[in-house]
């Protein structure tokens, strides 16, 4: 159906899981539990950690696992933008000129060795964070040493925070969308001489589900329900016990999680090429993704996929009109057809078109964006927006036999830049490119253009807009070098900064719409240089940008009430801004195929029952498994 979907093939990486190393129902489960008081769900990523349960430390990985066990003060729905009490049982409550913020807890929630959870958990999480920079997880004690004068209990389940600067956002950090600031148990913790080597296992926990049983390679991980499931947080939001067990498991690429759901040994994948996804409607009658039709998956995941540049690495990449360049060479609508199979939605902004970021963004900047020109050189100046991509989208599907469930801007995102390698060889001629006498480009330097293009193959949409920009690249002049690291081996690159361009995800804005949470970590006091790790003063900037404009940008956004019009409008501004530099090449945002059978659990959001979001591995995923119950 997808004649450049070939090239991505690809993408799958030859993982295997070693069924047979390990004790084996009939089923094929790794694990010895009976199958209908069993939840198998996928893994996402192979754990390289295994028996560290101390999320606190860097290390450690959460994908899945962490919503189940660990818990914030609230969590954020992506599905509804809907702040969740998780800990606390009411909204942060702020003074005047926000210099101090109140927090009540519930008084109905205990750890799972029967102690009960309050105040002074809080109290001791803040104050040990803070005094313990080995315990360096997300930017958690560089961020609250930055904030917190001082954290005092005011009752038995109450906190109060006095603040050493206003910030509207403080709460943001105990405020989960993927996580936030776990609780720890005091009365486990303050007994731990090194908390750095403390590997917290086995865990004592406040979610419904406890840890028992691992696979030393990392690839499965078995967790047991609470007997008072009742007094955890999902379980008093939802009021209903969920599965008896959990199992976790890493299967590998998107053909093994269709085998393995098609023989009733997946109850739930995180996502799948397109191709995959098909074959398990073919093949598992009792299997559905968030929409019955196209386009199937779920849309509305607050985050953007994007081609990133390190900015210290080869300088050419510093160079915006470079950037811009590789933006016009490529053909959004061939990516996001032939390449994601159409079921994804275009954005040129880092924020995704979601229903509500579109009304508060998008939708305001599309004049703007109409309106932008850049300069190709020798005065000329050059509208680079095309606003008519949804609808051409839109008729790529018409011509495939779907039926479009919405307007093309609704379904299918807002326009993107234009294909114009025309307008893109201008800009790199202006910059001292030239081509060789087969068409190949030169750097200013005059030696070969070989772009080093890093995409782990574990994140299909990602890798396959790696394929499609080789592709288009190629057919540009550029030579590319694709590569497909593991996500470890990829993560540490960007720990690094051992990469020219690659492919991760971002998020720009909460669901909520305000963005300072989330980008703050650009700001130049977190700077970083290459070779050392990024995450050491507590940011988020693996791309080694250092402008003085985004630290004044933010700085202006950090006054500000998050849910004001002025805020937006400030976020509006950055946006323009980091547009115009092309900091990104923004793309698509996310979809997810996640997918779910229910031969034996049902009760899994759906966009008519969407009760909770479907992104199980994010700490709002906790609901979605609390929700389930036995099939008929």
């Amino acid at each position: 159906m997808f004649s450049r979907l070939v090239s991505a093939g690809l993408l799958a990486a030859a993982f295997s899981l070693p069924i047979g190393s390990a004790m084996a129902q009939p089923s094929g489960l790794p694990v010895d539990v009976p199958r209908e008081q069993l939840f198998v769900s996928d893994q996402i990523l192979r754990y390289n950690v295994v028996g560290n349960y101390n999320f606190w430390v860097q290390g450690p990985q959460n994908p899945t696992r962490h919503a189940m066990f660990l818990e914030t003060l609230w969590v954020r729905d992506q599905e509804t933008g809907e702040l969740i009490n998780d800990v606390a049982s009411s909204p942060p409550q702020y003074n005047d000129d926000y210099t101090q913020m109140s927090v009540d807890l519930r008084d109905d929630i205990y750890w799972s060795d029967g102690v009960q959870f309050t105040a002074d958990d809080l109290v001791y999480t803040v104050q040990t964070l803070m005094d313990s920079p080995e315990l360096g997880a997300n930017g958690w004690h560089t961020q609250l040493n930055q904030f917190v004068e001082s954290v005092e209990k005011t009752g038995d389940h109450s906190v109060t925070f006095t603040l050493s600067e206003p910030n509207a956002r403080f709460h943001s950090m105990f405020e989960a969308r993927w996580n936030g600031v776990y609780m720890m148990p005091k009365h486990v913790f303050e007994t731990v001489e090194d908390l750095a080597t403390f590997t917290n296992n086995p865990p004592v926990v406040l979610g419904s589900y406890i840890p028992v049983q691992a696979d030393p390679n990392g690839f499965w991980e078995l967790y047991q329900r609470r007997e008072d499931w009742e007094r955890s947080p999902a379980g008093v939001q939802t009021g209903n016990a969920g599965p008896e067990n959990i199992l976790s498991i890493f299967y590998g690429d998107s053909t093994r999680k269709a085998i393995a759901m098609s023989r009733g040994e997946l109850d739930v994948y995180f996502d799948a090429d397109f191709e995959a996804f098909q074959t398990t409607l073919d093949t598992t009658s009792t299997a559905r993704s968030w929409y019955q039709e196209f386009p199937w998956a779920y849309p509305n995941e607050v985050s953007s996929r994007q081609f990133v540049f390190n900015m210290e690495g080869d300088p050419i990449y510093a160079n915006k009109d470079v950037r811009w360049a590789l933006a016009l060479a490529l053909d959004i609508v061939e990516l996001q057809t032939e390449y994601i199979g159409g079921v994804v939605k275009v954005t040129p902004l880092p924020v995704p078109p979601t229903t509500e970021l579109m009304r508060l963004y998008h939708d305001p900047l599309e004049e703007w964006l109409v309106n932008l020109e850049i300069d190709l050189g020798e005065g000329e100046m050059y509208k680079p927006y095309d606003p008519t991509v949804p609808d051409r989208i839109a008729e790529w599907a018409a011509g495939q036999g779907y039926e479009v469930p919405g307007t093309p801007r609704e379904v299918f995102g807002t326009g993107w830049w234009k294909f114009d390698p025309e307008a893109a060889e201008a800009l790199l001629l202006k910059n001292g490119f030239t081509r060789d006498g087969s068409g190949q480009w030169l750097k200013p330097d005059g030696q070969p253009w070989v772009l080093s293009l890093q995409s782990p193959p574990d994140e299909n949409d990602a890798f396959r807009m790696s394929n499609a920009a080789a592709d288009m690249w190629s057919d540009f002049g550029i030579q590319v070098d694709l590569q497909g690291p593991e996500r470890a081996v990829w993560d540490q690159n960007h720990i690094e900064g051992q990469f020219q361009v690659s492919t991760p995800w971002y998020s720009f804005a909460l669901a909520s719409g305000d963005a300072w949470p989330e980008i703050r970590g650009w700001h130049p006091e977190f700077y970083v240089p290459v070779g050392e790790d990024y995450r050491s003063k507590g940011g988020g900037n693996f791309q080694r940008i250092n402008d003085p404009r985004i630290g004044e940008m933010l700085d202006a956004m950090q006054a500000v009430e998050p849910g004001s019009e002025e805020n937006f409008e400030l976020v509006r501004e950055y946006l323009k801004y980091w547009t115009e530099e092309m900091y990104f090449i923004t793309t698509i945002s996310f979809k997810k195929f996640v997918t779910w059978d229910e031969r034996y659990w049902t009760g899994f959001p759906t966009a008519e029952s969407p009760d909770y979001m479907p992104l199980y591995w994010f700490q709002g995923g906790k609901y979605a498994f609390q929700s389930l119950r036995p099939a008929e």
